[in-house]
């Protein structure tokens, strides 16, 4: 864009590429400084007429107002970005972002910058109104006195005596003003002419104002009188570059009230980075200095330093002479919070090893403001306490300098913890020959990631070594072992397996405090990917006897929910599942599935531990398939036919195939899923029962490739077998399948008997998940024999079932019919209602041939915009379809 200048800090100013823009003089000169002053924001006229004629503008100022805006804008209308606009409530300038010199001003972090916009006294157009001028002034006297302090902080005291002694003398009864120019003065050798400074300055204020000068200026005569000016502490490191994120970190400390603050968080994840930045960014505020140690708290080698040794070191900083810093104690805490009383010092209190620690190294009275890092969280002090986590994947990607695919992959690879990515980032630097996809590459292998993630002095192992060392024995052991273990999160129950012990919380509490585990949830916990790399490098001859020990409490727990949520894979049971009683199986379902998953994968290499995983999928498996986690559910066949091919029997090889099969059924992969099942009902020759459960799966894939006459004929010998080889009522399962081959065959009255036996069954032996199968079926068919009251209450209760056991993928399939019973019943806002829950469920799923039918119903109950959307859907190439929910909506 074309360099357009505006200036009102001083005589107002408009330029462009360099060249002077006329601007009519006297009152359009004002309307444009008004509305500078207010870019990008709407003006009233009302505030115009106020300000140019001093608050009693004449009958004719709307119309001069309306002329003065005219005159700007021929004025102004050449200049590229610039426009003036009339709004209903008044005019409104929008000029370019950095064309104004008062943002500019304010905008600068240097003082020195922030003055050099300022060209004279501010706003010399506005004669009729001076409040304005007079409030940019007090901000220019502010930046004067930033720059005043900055200068003495850095030694250059005698360059600025000549200008203090100028504003001063203009502004006489500004103390902080005077209190700068007699440190300024005392610094320089004049010690009379700053206590002169001093008494001018008395005598002005009690003539002007008649008032003494303030405490501050006060505490300063007395301390030239005495010869002890107090030093002004400059230690803080300075500040990290590149630094990157932690935006909302930064806001909570710089924002906060509390005189401590304390920041917490485990090794690398950037602690005393992010303490330095924000201390950076509060330096200002405390003008009395900013003290700054190391304590040694996560030190390598080196013990952490004694509060003594720091407070001696503090009061020497604040100009206590040597030989007057007491030697006990509780005297030199004392006489540092004197010190620091009625004063304003930073103190940044860097790797602290406890709250003991740092104790007395707190101030006793507000003012000072003490920033603390440490590796556990100082519960015991009375602070703003904050806790640092992992950078986000976006600022992980900026530290990284780079936002690929690969860049992705190392940002993950390195927990997105801030050391790893800082020497991630060297690394790369200091190979040119290397990409980002090498590093990832490197990365990617864990038996040597932490290996890569070591640079010069930085190492991410060494930074996580001690927080390791200082753990007793309980604590190292319990840690190494959830190491091993490799779940995203372990429930207690789980550690209490894991360690073989039940009271857990001694070893767990020390490895919460150094951030070595965190909890995430009630009793739950996790590890970080580089943590449990580091932790698996200690691993002892336990490490197999512990994991079998926990997986077989998974193996336990997962049989024990199982067998409430679905009674009819576990034969006859005297279990009643009430909502009360499935709602906290389906919850640790839910909850651990990813876990179970985890485990199961982690055993597919180890043959002692191998049967384990696979029993694990094979029990997972029906769970994962009707809550439609799809991906989960191929991942499980993948890890079952390893486990299996560890295992290297028979029967495990049968096992995974079911899993398999399962797999490849819900992807549509029927001819392959319907091959394992065949290669299972082989192999169980010697297993009437066992063929029997095949042949129900078997029926079940041959109806949805269409095959009626083969589906009713296997299902039939499934329902023989296993009724006479089975425990009572197992049949019920395949009778449920016989009953959906003879809904898509057309055969209505045998699915509606078939569907009837199998719900007497189910109902007998108190199965709720085969209940609801059995009322779904029962609905349909009364549905395709015209029973629409029967239908509508036989689906109604299934659909309550489902949403008891949590069988959403069930609970739709019901939802689609009954709102179609509901649309041939006359009744479509209802039916509108149950299609619409359906778009809700497998809209979220995202499942393509739910929402079609979805969509099509609610084009049929009178939403004609849903046809499209429905045609759209249900024309996917390759499109996986039901026919038994086909049959249904034609």
């Amino acid at each position: 864009m074309d360099d357009v200048r505006f200036g009102v800090l001083g005589p107002l100013l408009v330029t462009h590429e360099g060249r002077a823009v006329r601007v009519p003089a006297g009152q359009p000169q004002q309307v444009l400084v008004v509305l500078l002053l207010h870019a990008g924001q709407t003006v009233s006229v009302d505030h115009l007429m106020s300000i140019l004629w001093d608050g009693d503008p004449p009958a004719s100022a709307r119309k001069a107002v309306q002329v003065h805006v005219s005159q700007l804008r021929r004025a102004l209308k050449d200049l590229p970005g610039v426009s003036l606009r009339w709004l209903r409530q008044g005019y409104r300038l929008d000029i370019p972002e950095r064309s104004l010199d008062l943002r500019l001003f304010r905008d600068a972090q240097d003082p020195d910058e922030a003055l050099g916009y300022w060209r004279g006294p501010a706003l010399a157009e506005l004669t009729t109104n001076t409040q304005l001028a007079n409030q940019l002034e007090e901000e220019r006297l502010a930046a004067v006195e930033r720059r005043a302090d900055k200068a003495i902080r850095d030694g250059r005291h005698h360059e600025i005596i000549g200008e203090l002694t100028g504003y001063v003398a203009q502004h006489p009864t500004r103390e902080r003003l005077r209190g700068a120019l007699m440190v300024a003065l005392h610094r320089g050798g004049r010690q009379a002419d700053a206590l002169r400074t001093y008494d001018e300055g008395r005598r002005r204020l009690a003539e002007e104002l008649g008032l003494d000068p303030g405490q501050e200026l006060q505490d300063l005569h007395a301390a030239i009188l005495r010869g002890d000016l107090p030093a002004v502490p400059r230690e803080l490191p300075a500040k990290p570059d590149p630094f990157v994120g932690r935006r909302a970190e930064i806001e909570l400390i710089t924002g906060a009230a509390e005189t401590v603050i304390a920041v917490h968080g485990p090794g690398g994840q950037g602690k005393s980075a992010l303490a330095t930045a924000a201390a950076h960014t509060m330096a200002e505020r405390f003008p009395d200095g900013q003290l700054y140690v190391d304590l040694h708290g996560a030190t390598p080698g080196r013990s952490p330093l004694s509060p003594a040794e720091v407070v001696r070191r503090f009061l020497r900083a604040l100009g206590t002479p040597p030989l007057a810093v007491p030697t006990d104690v509780s005297e030199a805490a004392a006489l540092y919070r004197s010190t620091l009383a009625r004063r304003k010092v930073l103190v940044l209190l860097d790797n602290a090893v406890d709250a003991a620690q740092v104790g007395p190294l707190l101030p006793g009275e507000p003012g000072s403001t003490v920033l603390i890092t440490s590796r556990r969280m100082l519960a015991t002090l009375s602070a703003r306490h904050v806790r640092l986590d992992p950078l986000p994947e976006a600022d992980a990607l900026r530290l990284l300098g780079d936002d690929s695919a690969a860049a992705r992959q190392v940002a993950r690879a390195c927990d997105h913890l801030p050391l790893a990515l800082t020497i991630a980032a060297a690394r790369l630097r200091s190979r040119p020959d290397w990409t980002t996809a090498t590093l990832a590459r490197r990365l990617a292998d864990q038996r040597h990631r932490l290996d890569e993630l070591n640079f010069d002095d930085l190492g991410v192992r060494s930074s996580f070594q001690l927080g390791f060392e200082g753990l007793d024995a309980g604590s190292t052991r319990a840690f190494v072992l959830l190491c091993c273990l490799n779940v995203p999160t372990v429930a207690e129950p789980v550690v209490q397996a894991l360690l073989g012990q039940d009271d857990v919380g001694r070893a767990l509490d020390p490895l919460v405090d150094a951030r070595l585990v965190e909890p995430c949830g009630p009793e739950r916990y996790r590890v970080h990917d580089l943590l449990r790399l580091f932790g698996a490098e200690h691993v002892n001859d336990e490490k197999q006897e512990a994991l079998t020990r926990a997986l077989t409490h998974y193996r336990a727990t997962l049989a024990a929910a199982l067998k409430k949520l679905r009674p009819h894979a576990y034969g006859a049971l005297t279990y009643s599942a009430t909502k009360q009683g499935i709602d906290e199986p389906l919850r640790w379902l839910t909850d651990e599935a990813e876990n179970l998953l985890a485990a199961a994968r982690s055993t597919v290499d180890s043959p002692a531990l191998a049967e384990h995983g696979l029993a694990i999928a094979h029990m997972l498996y029906p769970h994962l398939f009707k809550q439609d986690r799809v991906a989960d559910l191929v991942e499980l066949g993948q890890i079952a036919d390893q486990a299996a091919r560890t295992v290297g029997t028979s029967a495990a090889l049968q096992t995974a195939l079911l899993v398999r099969s399962a797999a490849n059924r819900r992807i549509g992969s029927f001819e392959i899923a319907l091959a394992q099942l065949e290669e299972v009902l082989e192999a169980r020759a010697d297993d009437p029962f066992g063929q029997g459960r095949a042949l129900s799966g078997i029926g079940t894939i041959q109806r949805e490739l269409g095959e009626l006459e083969q589906a009713a004929s296997t299902l039939a010998r499934a329902i023989e077998l296993t009724s006479e080889h089975g425990p009572a009522g197992a049949q019920r399962v395949p009778l449920s399948a016989l009953a959906q081959v003879h809904q898509v065959a057309g055969r209505y009255e045998q699915a509606l008997d078939a569907a009837v036996l199998s719900l007497k069954l189910a109902r007998e032996h108190e199965d709720e998940a085969g209940t609801a199968y059995a009322l779904a079926s029962q609905g349909q068919a009364l549905f395709r024999l015209g029973r629409l009251a029967e239908a509508r209450a036989a689906l109604g209760e299934c659909i309550e079932l489902c949403r008891v056991t949590g069988e959403h993928n069930d609970e739709w399939q019901a939802l689609l019919c009954r709102a179609e019973v509901l649309l041939a019943a006359g009744k479509p806002a209802q039916a509108i209602t149950d299609a619409e829950r359906c778009l809700e469920i497998t809209a979220a799923r995202g499942d393509r041939y739910g929402e079609g039918v979805a969509h099509l119903v609610l084009a049929r109950a009178g939403r004609e915009k849903h046809a499209d959307r429905a045609a759209e859907l249900l024309g996917t190439p390759g499109l996986r379809r039901d026919n038994l929910l086909d049959s249904l909506i034609g």
